[in-house]
């Protein structure tokens, strides 16, 4: 199976969904936690290579000190940038764009980044991407569990 790239304009996705939306309104943080968990589910038990992007830095994140290769990405604007100018230069400078998937519901990134060549999807696909990987998850653990000679 091929690696494919999945970058998601993460208040983007928090503002569509409206159990995210309202978690958000509550606390920023604990918003973009629940979705960088799912995120990372997707990014360990399937074929994508997940990149979250968000706008603007709510405290300091705890950085990972020998982050992997493998690990998920998330990134985070500075006060001089966007999430949307640094999902279009990943894009630009990936030399690989026609395997990028960008997760936007912003009409403009979503011209913009096709005209770099990335594909774009909406956020109630990756809402219906992660219901279905998780589905498609859960059935294979019942089907180990039940294969397995338990002694």
């Amino acid at each position: 199976m091929s690696t494919r790239y999945l970058v998601v304009d993460g208040h983007s996705v928090i503002f569509s969904w409206p159990d995210l939306r309202s978690l958000h309104e509550r606390n920023r943080g604990l918003a973009r936690k629940a979705l960088a968990d799912q995120l990372r589910q997707l990014h360990d038990t399937t074929s994508w290579r997940v990149t979250l992007v968000l706008d603007g830095k709510l405290g300091t994140p705890v950085a990972n000190t020998s982050p992997k290769k493998t690990d998920m990405v998330m990134c985070y604007a500075t006060v001089d940038q966007t999430a949307d100018s640094i999902i279009e230069r990943l894009v630009a400078a990936s030399g690989v764009a026609g395997d990028i998937l960008v997760i936007t519901a912003d009409e403009a990134e979503r011209l913009t980044v096709e005209s770099l060549g990335a594909g774009t999807a909406s956020p109630d696909w990756l809402r219906k991407e992660l219901e279905r990987e998780n589905t498609s998850f859960s059935m294979e653990l019942n089907r180990i569990h039940r294969s397995a000679r338990w002694k």
